[in-house]
């Protein structure tokens, strides 16, 4: 299970008639807004106004959850294709504190998606960069060997940058199949994929084998000298 991420001011989200938030079970909605059918935008667009009016940061935190449930499994599978697993989480959680603090002044209305996924890729390289900056030896004080680990690690970025490129490629040819290569990057057990997204077993092994192929002559092209 994803653990939802803390947002300023809490989540906790109201419960009284009262608020914008109407929070039984069977009528969850934010100023007259079905949140489940609701589009990304609108959520956004809800997020963005959490200063406009009396009880808004509830609706703004209700909609950052909203966004959250449906996107932050594949962005963990986007981001374990770009860095080493032990910093996923951590990446993860600071881009959705990214969406938090910037959406009023940085989301401009077109895709949400598009636009989480531009802070996903700009976290990635602030990471990379600190790694990097971290790993450079200092003058005189580290031996060749160091040296060579950090062009191993440039050289592995390298690598991770060219299957995210390769994915993104595949993702435009065919959603479901990049979906199911980054469910299974990130963990997702086959049985879980097909039960969610009612895919048959047999064509799910087929085609994740199939994928790989493709992405490893797509990666080999793009790290060739």
């Amino acid at each position: 299970m994803l653990a939802s991420p803390r947002f300023a001011g809490g989540v906790g989200v109201s419960t009284s008639k009262a608020t914008l938030v109407d929070a039984r079970p069977e009528v969850r909605t934010i100023r007259g807004m079905d949140i489940a059918s609701e589009t990304d935008e609108a959520h956004a667009s809800v997020i963005a106004a959490r200063g406009a009016f009396p009880d808004a940061a509830n609706a703004a935190r209700e909609s950052c959850r909203v966004l959250y449930d449906r996107h932050a499994r594949k962005l963990l599978a986007f981001l374990s294709g770009r860095v080493k697993p032990g910093a996923v989480e951590d990446i993860a959680q600071d881009v959705w504190q990214k969406v938090w603090q910037s959406l009023p002044t940085a989301f401009h209305g077109g895709s949400f998606r598009a636009w989480l996924y531009t802070i996903a890729r700009n976290s990635v390289t602030d990471h990379m960069r600190r790694k990097k900056s971290e790993a450079l030896p200092e003058e005189g004080e580290l031996a060749d060997h160091k040296r060579l680990a950090v062009d191993d690690e440039m050289a592995e970025a390298e690598l991770r940058d060219a299957l995210a490129r390769c994915l993104e490629k595949l993702e435009r040819l065919d959603s479901q199949l990049a979906d199911l290569v980054r469910s299974r990057v990130g963990g997702e057990s086959y049985d879980n994929f097909c039960a969610r997204t009612g895919m048959p077993a047999d064509k799910a092994y087929r085609a994740f084998h199939h994928a790989k192929a493709q992405l490893q002559t797509c990666v080999d092209k793009k790290v060739s000298p």
